[in-house]
């Protein structure tokens, strides 16, 4: 994929030769992202709270929310 450098900065340019080089090493493994430049990327799930109690459901586990943001699941059959 050829991008346009017109706009990037040193610092950026370095880093997408980069990301480049570790595309290409690892294409063969797992694809490649192709992003154009200057694309915006990245993922955002809107609704993790209700994916993560119907796994932990599914699971067969209490999941409970600590106050830092992150999940303890507990094994109500371990009491």
């Amino acid at each position: 994929m050829n991008r346009n450098t017109n706009d990037e900065s040193t610092t950026e340019s370095k880093a997408r030769d980069v990301a480049q080089k570790l595309d290409e090493a690892t294409e063969p493994l797992g694809g490649t992202s192709q992003v154009e430049s200057r694309a915006k990327v990245g993922y955002t799930e809107e609704d993790v709270e209700s994916r993560a109690q119907d796994t932990a459901t599914e699971q067969g586990v209490s999941l409970h929310r600590n106050p830092d943001g992150s999940h303890t699941a507990v094994d109500a059959t371990q009491s």
